[in-house]
């Protein structure tokens, strides 16, 4: 089975319909400007920032609210989870921060027939 991601036990990708559109990544490096008066500011390291990623898609029907509801259950347990990439590169732990959805062409049983999703993750270090 092909997939673009696996977040623990929860798989993104085509072959259960919930397949991400975009995945931005930031990592900072820890740099800070102290301000001098009458100079120009110094830089300081402070140590990198965890990364974090964002990851969002389109998915369709009652699907897509499921999907997002293991999400939501998985964020529950408030534990990191191991990130893994469709081509089998470790990205390590994560932390879900943010599960965000906009449900739209709602029909009269309350199922959303377009769901926009976003997911913040947060890099896990306890080192």
């Amino acid at each position: 089975m092909k997939q673009q991601m696996a977040l623990g036990s929860f798989i993104f990708g085509l072959s259960r319909d919930f397949a991400y559109s975009t995945l931005s990544r930031k990592s900072e490096g820890g740099w800070t400007e102290l301000q001098i008066l009458n100079s120009k500011p110094r830089s300081h390291q402070t140590g990198q920032k965890p990364e974090t990623l964002t990851i969002s898609g389109t998915s369709m029907y009652a699907v897509g609210m499921e999907r997002l509801d293991e999400l939501r259950a998985l964020q529950a347990l408030r534990v990191p989870l191991p990130l893994i990439d469709g081509i089998g590169r470790n990205w390590g732990l994560w932390r879900i921060t943010t599960v965000q959805e906009t449900q739209t062409c709602i029909i009269d049983d309350g199922t959303a027939m377009v769901v926009d999703w976003t997911l913040e993750l947060s890099e896990f270090n306890n080192a």
